[in-house]
C-alpha cells in the first residue's frame, strides 16, 4: 500500500492565527471538525477548510539510492495543492483580528516566517475582510468578520516500484509523414518497459 504524507495544514493555520492575534488556544477552533463548546466570551475564531484543488500536474520522482538491484525503489508522486480556509472572527475585536491576519498574510514577512519555521505551507493570498454579523430569529446578534486565506502545500504519495529490466523504443508507424515522423520532422516513438519480477 502506498504511503501518503500527512501535511497538518490546519495546525499551521491555527499557529498563524495565534501569531497575529492575542487569542488563547482555547478560543481558536477548527470549524465543522470541532465538537467543542463555543467560548462564553465573544472574542474567538473558527476556521474551516472550504476548498481544495491542484495547482499543477503531478511531479514523479524515483529514488533507488543504496537499494540493491534485487529490491524495489520508491516512486513519489507529488502535487502542489491550493487550500482555501475560511476564517471567522467573532466579538468586539473581530474587525481588528481580521484586518491583522489579512495584512500579515499579504506581506512578504508571512511566507518568510513560515519558511524560517520550516512550515509545509505557504500563503498565496488573503481576501479582504467582510462584515458578516449574525442576527438570529430572537434578534440577538454576534459581530463576525470573515476572510478567506488561500494557502498551498505539497501532498505526496510514495509507492514501491520495481527496477526496469529493459526498454524497447519503437518508431510509431502511424505518424504523419510515415516512418515515425510527425509534424515538423519530430520523431514519434512508442516506449515499452518491462519490469523485473
Amino acid at each position: 500500500m502506498p504511503t501518503i504524507n500527512d501535511v497538518d495544514y490546519m495546525g499551521e493555520v491555527n499557529d498563524l492565527i495565534m501569531y497575529v492575534t492575542d487569542l488563547p488556544q482555547s478560543r481558536v477552533l477548527r470549524g465543522n471538525q470541532s465538537r467543542e463548546v463555543l467560548p462564553k466570551t465573544n472574542d474567538y475564531c473558527i476556521y474551516t477548510a472550504i476548498l481544495r484543488g491542484r495547482i499543477g500536474t503531478n511531479v514523479a520522482t524515483f529514488n533507488a539510492d543504496g537499494v540493491p538491484d534485487d529490491k524495489n525503489g520508491t516512486e513519489t508522486d507529488t502535487t502542489l495543492t491550493r487550500i482555501d480556509i475560511q476564517v471567522d472572527f467573532y466579538g468586539e475585536k473581530s474587525p481588528v483580528y481580521a484586518q491583522a491576519l489579512e495584512t500579515f498574510a499579504r506581506s512578504y514577512r508571512c511566507n518568510q516566517r513560515l519558511w524560517q519555521e520550516k512550515s509545509p505551507i505557504r500563503v498565496l493570498y488573503a481576501s479582504d475582510p467582510l462584515d458578516a454579523t449574525l442576527v438570529d430569529d430572537t434578534r440577538q446578534f454576534v459581530t463576525r468578520w470573515t476572510l478567506t486565506l488561500s494557502i498551498c502545500a505539497e501532498f505526496a504519495v510514495a509507492d514501491s516500484v520495481p527496477w526496469i529490466e529493459d526498454v524497447n523504443v519503437i518508431p510509431n508507424p502511424h505518424a504523419d509523414g510515415g516512418g515515425g515522423e510527425g509534424a515538423d520532422g519530430v520523431k514519434l516513438i512508442n516506449v515499452d518497459v518491462n519490469y523485473r519480477e
